[in-house]
């Protein structure tokens, strides 16, 4: 069934969906929180590229420090456009009025997870960065 003709449902958000949705917000707002507060203490020089045994290889200026929460947000912002819209993805079987609201939440779980995950993957990145 092409998505075109797939049911649209509005889903509803469960307490979980909820506090996974403010967990992967109040992360984001805490990584914006920790590069605004530790940017005055950072060198003038920060590490911008890693090799493979984890050395830096490439030096950026301390500015630089903002695009990674920026891309975070920027990450964020689209996977949380893209969750509204279930009935575009691609799903192994095939979506039926009597099994798209099990799919649709199934899908737009896991881009729940992905959001947080991103923040927390951009979170590892900057401490790294600010710490080495």
């Amino acid at each position: 069934m092409t998505s075109f003709k797939r049911p649209l449902i509005k889903l509803k958000l469960s307490l979980f969906d909820k506090i996974i949705e403010g967990i992967g917000f109040f992360l984001l707002m805490s990584l914006w929180l920790c590069v605004y507060f530790q940017y005055a203490g950072l060198p003038e020089y920060l590490p911008v590229h890693f090799n493979f045994s984890g050395a830096p290889n490439s030096f950026g200026h301390r500015s630089d420090i903002y695009s990674l929460p920026m891309v975070a947000t920027a990450l964020y912002i689209l996977l949380t456009i893209v969750n509204n819209f279930p009935h575009y993805f691609n799903y192994l079987t095939s979506v039926t009025p009597e099994n798209a609201h099990r799919q649709y939440t199934i899908a737009t779980k896991l881009l729940r997870y992905l959001k947080v995950l991103v923040v927390v993957i951009f979170a590892m990145l900057i401490s790294i960065t600010i710490h080495y």
